[in-house]
């Protein structure tokens, strides 16, 4: 008995899951792609319903017999809150099991490895979800906090292992949930980032994250590569040129010295943006600037296509600034891979800013699904 209820939960989550990454589906097309008995999908939906996770949202056009319904995930009731946790500031996100963005905001908050600092964090964080009425006799439910901190993350013992950026080494991640009284979940901030990009998990994947650090993920078989001690995919610290610039993690010539964003705006002081205003406008050493970053990153881009064959996604800070600039970048990746003439394995971030933060979410989101009770 223990055993066909175990079995129709996981038929209850595997379609809840199926709905979500598909957004709007027939109770037909579960049936055929999860290959359930149309009684278990007909059971499924109607359990979901009820829950409040899903919801029939119109009809599909007519093909001459009896028009199907479309499920979608039902918005504005379930939430998760995503905290993407940099050197200098908090990044906040709201969103809805839909994966609709609710609310953004950020804090100047600089990383102290203090307890002061921990309890601050989990005051900004408590008083976001106050403000967007989130709780007992509040608009939305809360599923949980999604946390995307950068560095290397030992995800089985708990612990921040290095992170050059916050420059702290063996932090337990239970620092900074210990005053945030909700479920909670991790990961580093490139991974993050990926959850939000990568819109099919099944298609072999790299996303390079060009945020004022280069980071990197990997979809490999329809999972996140992490490597056998979870530094998979940190293409930031390939060695582009060797002896050449000093990295922040004590090497010379990474990819990150090269192509972060700080290459670009080292010199600008209003940041990335006004970097690109000069650069719209045809300032010289903004094209010149551009012109040897965009060389560095075709280089970089073709050594992962050679070694991956696989889609790639530029995202972060800059991949959010380049479209219009895509044309060059390409013609650059030509001159270094004479194998793929046709670029459009190459694709842009959708999100400009907050990545990490919106991706910390999805994954909370992920997490709460796969140990849902009815």
């Amino acid at each position: 008995m223990k055993v066909n209820s175990e079995i129709k939960q996981l038929n209850r989550i595997r379609t809840l899951q199926y709905i979500l990454n598909h957004r709007s589906v027939s109770r037909h097309e579960i049936a055929a792609d999860l290959g359930f008995s149309m009684p278990t999908v007909l059971q499924n939906v109607t359990e979901l319903i009820e829950a409040g996770f899903i919801c029939e949202s119109g009809k599909y056009g007519s093909t001459g017999g009896r028009k199907a319904t479309v499920l979608s995930i039902q918005e504005g009731k379930h939430c998760v809150v995503g905290v993407e946790v940099s050197k200098q500031h908090l990044c906040l996100v709201m969103a809805d099991m839909s994966r609709r963005i609710l609310d953004m905001v950020q804090h100047e908050l600089p990383f102290q490895n203090t307890l002061e600092y921990y309890v601050k964090l989990g005051y900004l964080v408590q008083r976001f979800i106050d403000k967007n009425k989130v709780g007992a006799g509040g608009a939305y439910t809360l599923m949980g906090v999604g946390f995307s901190l950068p560095g290397i993350l030992d995800l089985n013992q708990g612990m921040l292992v290095k992170s050059h950026t916050l420059e702290v080494s063996n932090v337990s991640l239970l620092q900074f949930s210990r005053s945030i009284p909700y479920d909670t979940c991790f990961d580093n901030d490139a991974n993050a980032a990926a959850y939000a990009e990568v819109e099919d998990e099944q298609q072999n994947t790299i996303y390079l994250s060009l945020s004022d650090t280069v980071g990197g993920a990997m979809y490999l078989n329809g999972n996140l590569y992490r490597g056998d001690n979870y530094k998979g995919a940190e293409f930031g610290h390939m060695v582009l040129v060797p002896n050449g610039r000093r990295c922040y993690c004590g090497k010379k010539g990474c990819l990150d010295a090269y192509c972060s964003a700080k290459v670009l705006h080292q010199n600008a002081p209003l940041g990335l943006s006004q970097f690109f205003e000069r650069l719209q406008r045809g300032a010289p050493e903004a094209v010149g600037l551009w012109e040897t970053y965009l060389n560095n990153l075709a280089l970089a881009v073709s050594n992962l296509r050679m070694a991956y064959d696989c889609k790639i996604i530029l995202g972060g800070d800059v991949g959010g600034n380049m479209p219009g600039y895509t044309y060059k970048f390409e013609e650059k990746l030509r001159e270094y891979n004479n194998f793929d003439y046709d670029t459009s394995y190459i694709q842009l971030g959708k999100y400009q800013s907050g990545s990490a933060a919106i991706g910390a979410a999805q994954l909370m989101s992920k997490q709460y699904i796969a140990k849902l009770r009815f």
